[in-house]
């Protein structure tokens, strides 16, 4: 068993980066009165971020990960570059980031720490 994953280790990082990237829109378009100046750069942000959480998704669908990790890693994608699209107004979007993001982290977390093989069984439990 190699100790460097090279796959799941991209895949988090893809994961990571589009946490960071949508962190940021979202704090860019995040207002209560008055649309703040940046927020066409972060409405790009947040689509952009969604956008790669989309494809973080589809990758672990295609490594054949339990269905789970890849649901939460959809799920900002969904939801959150959703309400962008929808609403003209930040704000859903930034709540919904609030637990979206780190659900998808958590989830990427918990399957680098205990990796499936071809979405059977732990590799930890295989004699």
């Amino acid at each position: 068993m190699s100790l460097i994953r090279w796959r799941e280790g991209l895949w988090a990082l893809l994961v990571l980066v589009a946490a960071a990237v949508l962190a940021c829109g979202l704090a860019d378009v995040f207002t209560f009165l008055i649309e703040p100046p940046t927020y066409a750069v972060g409405h790009r942000l947040v689509l952009l971020g969604s956008l790669a959480f989309a494809g973080a998704a589809v990758w672990a669908w295609l490594r054949r990960g339990p269905r789970w990790v890849t649901v939460l890693t959809a799920l900002p994608a969904v939801v959150v570059g959703g309400l962008a699209l929808q609403f003209d107004d930040g704000t859903w979007g930034v709540l919904a980031g609030y637990f979206l993001i780190p659900a998808a982290l958590i989830a990427m977390l918990v399957e680098l720490l205990n990796p499936y093989d071809a979405g059977r069984r732990p590799r930890i439990m295989q004699r």
